[in-house]
C-alpha cells in the first residue's frame, strides 16, 4: 500500500481510445484522496452555424456533428421538424429511419469494442501493447479480416438507404426521401444475418478472451458501488431506439417515474466548468432536486425487463445472471451490455426489412404551409438519449438550436465513476494504477468528444493550491 501522495494534478491530454479526444484531470489532494474530470477543450458551436437556415435542411445539416453516431442526429432532427409541422410520416418511413437507428448502433458498438475497449480488456496492464494491432497480431489474419470486413457492413446498408454511409440525407420533415431499393433488399438481409452471427461470434469471444480468462473483471469492479439514476426509452418493456416512454429508474433498481420527451427535455439542467467547453447535465427529480443519472447501453438494460428479439433476449439472461440482480453495474457490464444490443439491433433490422417495401407515394406525408413554433425529437443513440430541439418563425427558420448529446448528459457520471475507480485503486496499487482504473471507467461510458491533438504533461500545485505545469 503506497503512503500519502503529494498535493500535484496528472493531466492526460489528450486520454485515448475514444471517440475523439479529450482531456483527463486527475488530482491527487494527499492519502487517498484523488478527484476526476473529464474535459472537451475544442469550442465547435455546431447550434450556432444552424441558425437561420430552414428547418428542412436541419436533418441534413446535423448528422455532419459525429461521424460515429450521423444518422441518431439525422433521425433527432427529422423528428423534431415532424413536431413543428405537426405531421405523422407513414409507417414505413418510422421503420426506415428505426432501421437507421439499428444500423448505426451495430457499427458503433462494434467500433468501440473491438478498436478501443478490447485491447484494453485483454491487456489489462501493458500500455504498450494496449492498441488493435496487437489484438490482430493475437486473433491472427483471418480472425482480422473477419472484424474489419463485419464492422464496415453497417455502413453499406446506410449508403443504400441514406445515400451516404457516414452522413446519410434520407429522413426529411413528415417522412423518408428514399427507401432501400427493392433489388437490393435479398442482399441487405443476407448482410443483417451475417451481421447477426458475427454478434455472436463477438460475444463468444468476450466469453473466452475475457470473462474466462480474467474472471476478477467480474467480481473487482471498482466502479461497481458507483451508483446513479438510469434513464432509457422503453416500448413494452423492451429496448427500443426509436419509440416508447422514457423509464428512470433508482440507483436500486426500481422504476419511478415514466416520462414524455418533453418532460424528459424540461427537466435537464445543464452547466459548464471553467475550461470546458462539454456542458454538462443534472437531471430534475420531481421533487425539484438534482439527481445523477446516466444514459446509453447499461441504462437501456436496466431500464429494460427483457429484450423484443429471441437471441438478445437470451444473451440478456445470461448476463443477468453473471452480473444481477439489476441494476446491473461496473465496467465490464457497459461492455457486457453492448454486445447484447449488437445483437438485438441486428434482429430488430431483419424484422424491419422483412416486409416488401411500397411505393414511393407512402414515403412521406406533403408538408403544411411553414409555421412558427417549437420541435422536439428525441432518439436513443449508440450512447443514450439524445435531443434535438428547434425554434422557428413564421417562415420557418430556425432562431434557436438545442442539442443535448448523451455524453453531456453522462458527462458527471463519467467523472464520479472515474473518480471512484481511481481511489479504490489507489488505496491498494498506487498512482499509476489509480491512473490506469481512471481511464478505464471513462472508456466504459465510450464518451464522443470533439478532436484535438495535445500533450501528456505532470502539474504539480503550489503551496497556494494553484496549479503549476512541472516541465
Amino acid at each position: 500500500m503506497t503512503g500519502a501522495i503529494t498535493l500535484h494534478r496528472v493531466v492526460l491530454d489528450p486520454v485515448t481510445q475514444i471517440e475523439g479526444h479529450g482531456v483527463l484531470e486527475i488530482d491527487f489532494s494527499g492519502g487517498h484522496n484523488v478527484t476526476v474530470r473529464l474535459m472537451a477543450t475544442e469550442l465547435r458551436g455546431f447550434e450556432k452555424i444552424c441558425v437561420g437556415r430552414p428547418i428542412e435542411e436541419m436533418p441534413r445539416l446535423v448528422s455532419r456533428i459525429c461521424g460515429m453516431c450521423p444518422a441518431a442526429h439525422h433521425v433527432a432532427a427529422a423528428k423534431a421538424a415532424d413536431d413543428i409541422f405537426e405531421i405523422e410520416p407513414p409507417s414505413l418511413a418510422h421503420r426506415l429511419r428505426e432501421l437507421a437507428l439499428c444500423l448505426q448502433l451495430i457499427q458503433s458498438h462494434l467500433t468501440h469494442f473491438y478498436l478501443l475497449a478490447l485491447p484494453e480488456l485483454i491487456y489489462r496492464s501493458e500500455p504498450t501493447e494496449r492498441n488493435f494491432f496487437r489484438v490482430m497480431e493475437e486473433l491472427g489474419p483471418e480472425a482480422s479480416r473477419y472484424i474489419l470486413e463485419q464492422r464496415s457492413y453497417p455502413g453499406k446498408i446506410l449508403a443504400l438507404l441514406g445515400g451516404k454511409g457516414i452522413h446519410p440525407e434520407f429522413a426529411v420533415p413528415g417522412g423518408v426521401s428514399s427507401a432501400l431499393p427493392a433489388a437490393e433488399l435479398y442482399k441487405v438481409q443476407a448482410i443483417l444475418r451475417s451481421l447477426l452471427s458475427f454478434g455472436l461470434y463477438t460475444l463468444d469471444l468476450f466469453r473466452e478472451r475475457v470473462l474466462n480468462k480474467s474472471p476478477d473483471v467480474v467480481s473487482a469492479n471498482a466502479a461497481s458501488d458507483f451508483k446513479t439514476y438510469y434513464l432509457a426509452r422503453v416500448l413494452e418493456g423492451c429496448p427500443n431506439l426509436y419509440e416508447g416512454e422514457l423509464v428512470l429508474v433508482s440507483p436500486e433498481g426500481y422504476p419511478v417515474e415514466r416520462l414524455t420527451e418533453a418532460e424528459y427535455a424540461e427537466r435537464l439542467e445543464g452547466g459548464r466548468e471553467a475550461g470546458n467547453y462539454a456542458e454538462s447535465f443534472s437531471f430534475l427529480g420531481r421533487d425539484g432536486q438534482r439527481i445523477l443519472v446516466q444514459v446509453g447501453p447499461l441504462a437501456r438494460a436496466n431500464a429494460a425487463h427483457g429484450f423484443s428479439t429471441p437471441k438478445a433476449a437470451k444473451a440478456y439472461e445470461e448476463m443477468l445472471r453473471t452480473l444481477g440482480p439489476k441494476p446491473i453495474r461496473g465496467e465490464i457490464a457497459y461492455h457486457w451490455a453492448r454486445l447484447v444490443e449488437v445483437i438485438y439491433a441486428a434482429e430488430r433490422a431483419l424484422e424491419l426489412t422483412a416486409k416488401d417495401q411500397p411505393d414511393a407515394e407512402e414515403m412521406r406525408v406533403l408538408l403544411p404551409a411553414a409555421r412558427g413554433g417549437s420541435g422536439l425529437g428525441v432518439v436513443e443513440a449508440p450512447r443514450g438519449l439524445l435531443l434535438h430541439r428547434y425554434e422557428v418563425d413564421d417562415s420557418g427558420i430556425v432562431q434557436q438550436v438545442r442539442i443535448i448529446t448523451p455524453t453531456a448528459v453522462n458527462l458527471r457520471a463519467i467523472d464520479q465513476a472515474a473518480t471512484a475507480a481511481a481511489r479504490e485503486a489507489l488505496a491498494s496499487g498506487g498512482e499509476q494504477q489509480a491512473i490506469f482504473r481512471a481511464e478505464n471507467a471513462v472508456r466504459a461510458f465510450d464518451p464522443c468528444l470533439s478532436c484535438a491533438t495535445h500533450i501528456i504533461r505532470n502539474v504539480q500545485a503550489n503551496k497556494g493550491g494553484e496549479a503549476v505545469d512541472s516541465e
